[in-house]
């Protein structure tokens, strides 16, 4: 029997179990929840944090570029002209005659320049917050919003327009300029302060210089230096916590150097009569509260265009106010966090050396305050990203970004608003500015303006006439027309400071008198005469001046006035034929 070869394929044991696979049931797999995913980080680039401060800034406070000078710096130029002496002080010797004889002899007696330089450094100011704000512990978005809020807020528009606020500006620059480099980096590492802490000890030195007021901030860090390091988006990658001692270390030599070179200076400023006087005369008691009351209100006021037209708080407002900012202190102090308790008490620290001076409080004593302030809001924008995170704490995403940028727009756009309106509102009596600062201002401007164009470069004596005939007394802190009374007071006289002021801004007038009347003498002087709104209308040289005087007020109806001025000027020269043709032509005087 023939035998049957049978062949058998075999699988390959892969393929086997790709069979197997593929003809049994397997029970199906139940899919795991997917974890919530966290929110992203982001962050801006730096270069556009600084950029959107920059430009936000400038839009805002473009206001100030076109305005004259302040009050008082019209009394500096009279010290940069020598009509007045330099005080020999040391005290504030570099927002003084150091820094005025350095760039008056620049830029001269346009404003333009001087509001330019105040805007830089108001600038410099904003970015300098914002890179401490970062050294201190908070988030990017809220060191970028508090830089902004700090930079774009329309209290500090009296500092940026005296261009005599430069000691405000100044000390807070060199003020952020030591706590910076005292300060750790964002990671944690030390400082350049470590290596070099002379750097930090001139700059806070320079601060005092400017400005005296400064001299306690430094106390704001040493608060801060009692935490270790926790930065909310840095807590992560942030070395270990140095001792106590090693944070405070470098906060101490700035605090001993503020308050002992502000004393010296202070010293130096009683010693030269400088700090007499009714404007820093002292006291404490009522006084005080009433200084907190009106600087809280004005810190905290998001509604009112012009804050400081008011002279004092009035009703119970003395009370409420300074309740108010102590109550935000306790909840900063009890509920809050390094940062805030440092922004709060750099608020106090920054306004407590101007609570004794009684009724002179100023708008622009805020400068540096606010700052402070601003540090405080922005730990209180990173309490409001974190409520309810758990450490570590994440870093910010685009949420914080947006709320922040959306914050700071709106901001921009109110305080822009809120400027214009302050710059625009006018005294229903006479046409001034309401703004008791631009009041001022514009008066000078005005009456400096037309004896400038007058003369054009020839030089003369100038008689301004402001006649108590018809003139109105107008209080410059109120801007209301006060009763008549013996010893009338008038705004150009203040403001032009006798003539001493016109004499400083005008290089042609070589004498300035100020008279009020009918007055002999003074041939070949230019006559000129003031109108309500503080403008003034030149009426040649004296003595043919004072006939032209008159017919320009016959044309004007004032029969009566022009008659007295006549017959006075007939009385001291009855040889002036025109003036004796225009009293006859007014006829006898009316029956009383």
């Amino acid at each position: 029997m023939q035998a049957v070869r049978v062949r058998v394929r075999c699988f390959p044991v892969a393929g086997s179990r790709w069979y197997i696979s593929r003809m049994v049931a397997h029970p199906k797999a139940h899919k795991r929840p997917a974890a919530p995913r966290a929110a992203r980080p982001f962050a801006l680039p730096v270069w556009a944090l600084l950029v959107t401060v920059a430009v936000a800034t400038l839009v805002v406070h473009r206001h100030t570029l076109s305005a004259y000078f302040a009050l008082d710096d019209l009394i500096m130029f009279q010290q940069a002209h020598g009509i007045r002496p330099w005080p020999l002080t040391a005290w504030r010797w570099l927002s003084g005659w150091a820094w005025f004889k350095a760039v008056v002899p620049v830029w001269g007696d346009e404003p333009f320049p001087y509001h330019v330089m105040s805007l830089v450094l108001h600038v410099a100011n904003a970015l300098l917050l914002l890179r401490l704000a970062r050294r201190w512990g908070a988030s990017a978005p809220a060191a970028w919003l508090a830089s902004g809020l700090f930079a774009l807020s329309r209290l500090h528009f009296p500092a940026l327009l005296a261009a005599t606020s430069i000691g405000e500006l100044l000390s807070l620059t060199f003020l952020l300029t030591a706590l910076g480099l005292a300060s750790s980096n964002t990671d944690g590492s030390p400082g350049i302060v470590r290596k070099v802490p002379a750097l930090a000890m001139l700059a806070m030195a320079l601060a005092v210089s400017a400005k005296e007021s400064v001299m306690l901030v430094p106390i704001a860090a040493l608060l801060l230096a009692q935490h270790p390091k926790a930065g909310p988006d840095t807590a992560a990658d942030a070395p270990p916590a140095s001792s106590l001692l090693e944070r405070v270390r470098p906060i101490l030599p700035l605090l001993l150097t503020g308050v002992v070179l502000g004393a010296i200076l202070l010293g130096s400023g009683l010693g030269s009569g400088r700090l007499g006087g009714q404007a820093y005369a002292v006291s404490f008691g009522p006084d005080a509260l009433e200084n907190v009351a009106r600087l809280a209100s004005w810190s905290l006021d998001l509604v009112d265009p012009i804050p400081d037209l008011h002279a004092s708080t009035t009703g119970v407002a003395w009370l409420v106010w300074p309740a108010v900012a102590l109550t935000l202190t306790l909840l900063a102090w009890i509920r809050g966090g390094p940062l805030a308790r440092a922004g709060v008490a750099w608020w106090w620290l920054a306004v407590l050396p101007v609570l004794p001076l009684p009724g002179r409080t100023y708008l622009h004593y805020l400068y540096v305050p606010l700052a402070g302030l601003a540090l405080a809001l922005a730990a209180l924008f990173d309490a409001w990203r974190l409520r309810g995170a758990t450490a570590p704490a994440p870093r910010p995403g685009r949420r914080a970004w947006v709320v922040a940028a959306t914050m700071l727009l709106a901001y921009a756009v109110w305080s822009d608003l809120l400027l214009s309106v302050r710059m625009d509102l006018r005294m229903p009596s006479v046409d001034w500015p309401l703004d008791p600062v631009l009041r001022k201002s514009e008066i000078a401007r005005r009456s400096i303006g037309d004896v400038r164009r007058y003369l054009s470069d020839r030089h003369a004596n100038v008689v301004i006439l402001i006649p108590a005939s018809t003139s109105r007394p107008v209080d410059l802190g109120t801007g209301r027309v006060v009763a008549d009374s013996v010893a009338k007071r008038y705004a150009l006289r203040e403001v032009l400071d006798d003539g001493r002021s016109l004499r400083a801004m005008v290089s042609a007038v070589d004498s300035a008198v100020i008279v009020h009347d009918y007055e002999p003498g003074r041939a070949g002087w230019e006559y000129l005469v003031s109108q309500a709104d503080s403008h003034l209308v030149p009426l040649g040289p004296l003595p043919r001046a004072h006939a032209a005087l008159v017919r320009g007020m016959l044309s004007l109806g004032l029969v009566d006035v022009a008659r007295d001025y006549a017959q006075k000027a007939l009385v001291a020269d009855p040889q002036d034929g025109a003036m004796r043709e225009l009293l006859d032509s007014m006829g006898p005087a009316a029956p009383h």
